[in-house]
């Protein structure tokens, strides 16, 4: 009877050991990678799920695409990708024409790098001083159209925005070119010319005016200085632009 029970634990005791072993080497291999593909499962679904909704952002972009073209045309009508100075001048001869003005010269300088405006971090005022010790400060005396005119470029400066500045646009990629235009007629008409000028399809920026006025013409001769701009497509550099401006 002994050795029957010995047989038997030990019989248990192989079975134990068999199952153990099984476990270890075949079966928990098995679910931890059952495990790790159904974790792979749910990173795909979710990857997939924001590809998904990325999709349809991209359609419903899509679907105004024609708008932005059309944007985009009108955009670089105003800042277009090269000097375009034909295209330029006839739209001067056309504002000329509008506002009955004769355009008598134009000069065309080289082209310059943008220059990144900086915007200065705003200046905190000046903590008023301590009254002296054992005393009362004495208020020093204000004037009073100065505190106006004070307070008055404060109003201003308050209400001018800050300047926007797009990391996109960079001295690589976005040139000025400096020209300088005299045109001839009534007073009132130069300075009409002026503001179409400001207006057009080309983006231009004024930079001085002023006007002059020849003997016994009965007219006045404006001479304007001006910025026009260029915006270079990725494949196009700097001193391309340069070359293709025409010397003044």
């Amino acid at each position: 009877m002994n050795t029957n029970r010995l047989w038997l634990l030990g019989a248990a005791l192989a079975i134990g050991v068999v199952a153990a072993l099984g476990w270890m080497l075949g079966i928990s291999p098995k679910i931890g990678e059952a495990r790790a593909a159904r974790a792979d499962r749910v990173a795909v679904e979710a990857q997939n799920t924001a590809f998904e909704a990325q999709l349809v952002t991209l359609k419903k972009q899509y679907e105004s695409i024609d708008e932005l073209r059309s944007e985009l045309s009108s955009l670089r009508q105003a800042v277009p990708n090269g000097p375009d100075m034909p295209d330029f001048v006839g739209q001067l001869d056309t504002i000329a024409g509008v506002h009955g003005v004769t355009l008598s010269s134009i000069t065309v300088s080289d082209a310059q790098p943008y220059v990144p405006m900086v915007v200065a971090p705003a200046v905190e005022a000046a903590p008023a001083a301590d009254a002296p010790s054992g005393g009362t400060a004495t208020p020093a005396p204000v004037d009073a159209a100065a505190a106006a005119s004070a307070a008055a470029e404060a109003a201003i400066a308050s209400a001018v925005p800050a300047p926007v500045v797009n990391p996109l646009v960079t001295a690589e990629n976005f040139v000025a070119v400096p020209i300088s235009l005299s045109v001839d007629g009534a007073y009132d008409d130069v300075v009409s010319f002026v503001d179409g000028l400001q207006k057009g399809k080309r983006l231009v920026m004024v930079t001085t005016f002023n006007t002059s006025t020849p003997a016994d013409s009965g007219k006045v001769t404006g001479n304007i200085t001006a910025f026009i701009y260029v915006l270079l497509n990725p494949t196009t550099d700097t001193a391309t632009a340069a070359t293709q401006t025409p010397a003044g």
